[in-house]
């Protein structure tokens, strides 16, 4: 068996964040409802998403922890099952996510944290890896100009620093 290659892992702890976030973001708004967030995180096997108001300033982030722990923060108030894909700080798509069920009580803006812990795009992975290990967040957002223009996740840093791994041939070895 041939033996993957090394990184450099000074080199890459200096990479700005810009460089491997997610630029294509999943949004909901503070109005989606609790179920449709739920569905679609089902849907796109995401575990959260940042909350965006109409001029695509980062206002909150949701995640399936949130939908768990805070359940019981729901209000009376009836959610629509609109969400936002954005792109480079710029709405591309608003779309609503489908078959969910009768309107049930609940919106974003109850279980949503307010003050999702943002990053610049020229952030670099060591800072990334400090901000989330101090807030013992697994997302942080990115922002420029006010507005959301990417996301960085702790699978995103696990992908930067492990080596590159072969192909697998068909049968996974």
């Amino acid at each position: 068996m041939i033996a993957p290659p090394m990184i450099d892992a000074n080199a890459v702890l200096e990479r700005q964040v810009r460089t491997f976030m997610i630029n294509a973001v999943t949004a909901l708004t503070p109005e989606t409802s609790l179920d449709a967030a739920a569905k679609l995180f089902h849907e796109q096997r995401i575990t959260g998403a940042p909350v965006v108001d109409a001029n695509c300033r980062c206002v909150g982030v949701l995640s399936q922890t949130d939908l768990l722990v805070r359940k019981d923060q729901r209000s009376d108030r009836i959610g629509t099952s609109r969400y936002v894909l954005v792109l480079h700080g710029e709405p591309t798509l608003e779309d609503h996510v489908l078959g969910v069920d009768a309107p049930s009580h609940g919106v974003v803006a109850d279980l949503m944290t307010k003050e999702p812990i943002g990053i610049s795009s020229d952030t670099t992975l060591r800072q990334a890896i400090e901000r989330m290990s101090h807030h013992g967040v697994h997302r942080l957002i990115v922002i420029n100009d006010e507005k959301l223009h990417g996301v960085v996740t702790s699978m995103d840093v696990l992908r930067m620093l492990a080596p590159p791994q072969p192909p697998r041939d068909v049968d996974g070895f």
